[in-house]
């Protein structure tokens, strides 16, 4: 195996040129794995700002007295909470209604409740209007709602751009508008011989997901047929609570057609809650297909809730029906008893 480092380009059929100097010639194949970079939104004086990425925020030697964070998603959310348990005073701006958009609406209030018991001053339903120097030396951020939030840094978490139209695909052909277009077996249509993956294609902007797009794409230089399955994939906040969920939520399993049905129970309801995470409120929810009586989508709220997530995954991925699921009993004194509570409150 050769490591190149370097900024590379598409010079040409399976060719890759990295810099001015080196070309490289792949025998059968090229995988575009270049993943995405924060977005920047066009805010006035917030450029001037230098606002800091998520990768400023996770490798910063110090900690900034104040923070003002721009997003109120899984990266916002994130980094609020840590920076303020380290010490910063947190403002998170987020101009939708609520946090964490695409979960259920119950995960964003719990989570937003656990942000305020963290010191995070969460402003949601707010726009950034303009940045610039406050008299403090700090930056104000000015918001619609008339607010002005000072921090010593800014952090922007507010979304992710593609890089892909920045690797000379057009010397190929290839017009690219935002993500790489590629196929269920990850091969950019019409060159069999290239592949993209991960955050670069767009589907699916998860470290996970990509990893497992790797691994089918180096199955299929190796000579397998391989194909994404469809789906919506495991999503976990790393906060306190952490919200974790796999497939539809509620809202999205109705608008894309379903006959469903949300059951909830609290995530505490279990012995073995009464001794990991006690006292810490939290809401455990399924989404059934009524029609062929399956999960297809799950939250949990609570801690160390992510370790619940793949038992969901599987449930889902193997369409197990809900008659087998009450089969599948959960050990006492384990907080995976939810599932019992689970299949209690859907009438089993």
């Amino acid at each position: 195996m050769l490591l190149v480092r370097g900024r590379g380009t598409i010079a040409g059929e399976r060719l890759v040129r990295v810099g001015d100097a080196v070309e490289l010639a792949a025998r059968k194949a090229v995988v575009v794995a270049v993943g995405s970079a924060p977005a920047i939104p066009p805010i006035p004086g917030l450029a001037e700002a230098q606002p800091w990425t998520n990768r400023e925020a996770t490798t910063a030697a110090e900690v900034p007295s104040s923070l003002v964070v721009l997003g109120g998603g899984p990266v916002g959310c994130e980094l609020a909470q840590a920076y303020a348990r380290l010490g910063a005073r947190v403002a998170l701006v987020e101009r939708a209604d609520c946090l964490l958009g695409r979960e259920e609406g119950f995960a964003a209030r719990e989570l937003r409740e656990g942000l305020r018991r963290a010191g995070v001053a969460v402003h949601d339903g707010t726009s950034a209007e303009k940045v610039e120097r406050a008299p403090s030396g700090a930056w104000a951020v000015h918001t619609d709602a008339g607010d002005v939030l000072e921090g010593e840094r800014i952090l922007v978490a507010s979304g992710r751009r593609q890089v892909v139209g920045e690797l000379g695909l057009d010397a190929l052909g290839i017009a690219v508008d935002g993500a790489l277009e590629v196929g269920d077996d990850l091969r950019v249509p019409g060159h069999d011989w290239l592949y993209g993956i991960g955050d670069a294609n767009g589907r699916q902007l998860l470290t996970h997901m990509g990893k497992h797009q790797g691994r089918l794409v180096a199955d299929a230089i190796g000579g397998a047929e391989v194909a994404l399955r469809p789906g919506v994939p495991p999503r976990v906040v790393f906060t306190e609570p952490q919200v974790a969920s796999v497939g539809y939520t509620l809202s999205a399993a109705e608008e894309a057609g379903l006959r469903v049905r949300a059951v909830d129970v609290s995530t505490q309801g279990t012995a073995g809650a009464s001794f990991h995470g006690k006292g810490e409120e939290g809401t455990s929810r399924i989404v059934v297909d009524e029609d062929r009586r399956v999960i297809v989508g799950a939250t949990f709220v609570g801690p160390d809730v992510a370790e619940w997530l793949h038992a969901a995954t599987i449930a889902i991925v193997g369409q197990v029906p809900l008659d087998d699921l009450w089969h599948a009993i959960p050990a006492f004194p384990t907080r995976s008893e939810v599932w019992l509570r689970l299949l209690e409150a859907y009438g089993l």
